[in-house]
Order: C-alpha cells, then structure tokens, then sequence
C-alpha cells in the first residue's frame, strides 16, 4: 500500500474557507493547518499561531515515511494544536508576517502574558 502525502491545497482548504466565512463551523479537537492569531489572556495583545502538517516523505519515492503529524507554534512555543484550536482566529499569512513583525517592533506588545493598554501613550507606527 503507498502512503502518499496529503496536498497542501488539502491540508489548507479549511482555512481557505474559513477566511471566507468566518462562521464556518469548527469542531474541538481537530485543528486545521493555517495562519491564525489568538490572545494569551484577556485584555492581552494578538500573537501569531501556526498549524502546519510535519511529514517525513521518501525522495525517491515521494510516499510517506511515518506518519502525518499537526505542529503548533504560538508566538514561537511549541502547543498542542488540538487544545488551542478553538482559541484561535484565522488571518492571512501577510496578516500573520505583519503581526510577528508589530512584536519586534512595539516592545508593549512582546509582553503576550500582560494586559495591553495601547490608548494609555503615543507609540510610533
């Protein structure tokens, strides 16, 4: 039996969706591959969350090597992907680029475990 990898136009055709309709249903528990960001705690700023599918794929065969398994990376850590799905918003990877940028950029919004108050001073584009 060949194990063959799923498409990535597969791997991403809940997200694609789901930029178009954000009411689409989603069921706990089964997270989709995609860009999305989500609050660490109330009040706190946006951070980026990725969901990516890791394989291992035979170059000379182009079948799977092992099985397919979801990744999740909020703001940079290692999550479960199942436990964080129902948490997250799905954005457009320029949208997910920009907000990882906006961290480097505006030190207020680096703290991801703190409330953020953006109307309490000016801060620069």
């Amino acid at each position: 039996m060949i194990r063959q990898p799923t498409p990535m136009a597969q791997l991403h055709a809940w997200h694609r969706a789901a930029l178009a309709d954000p009411s689409l249903p989603r069921h706990e528990g089964l997270a989709e591959c995609g860009w999305y960001k989500t609050r660490l705690v109330k009040g706190g700023p946006w951070v980026a969350v990725r969901i990516w599918c890791e394989r291992e794929i035979d170059a000379e065969t182009g079948e799977l090597t092992a099985p397919e398994i979801l990744r999740c990376e909020v703001d940079g850590m290692r999550r479960d992907p199942a436990r964080i799905w129902i948490f997250l918003t799905p954005i457009t990877r320029a949208e997910f680029d920009a907000l990882r940028q906006r961290q480097t950029d505006i030190p207020a919004m680096a703290a991801t475990m703190a409330r953020l108050d953006l109307s309490q001073g000016a801060m620069r584009p």
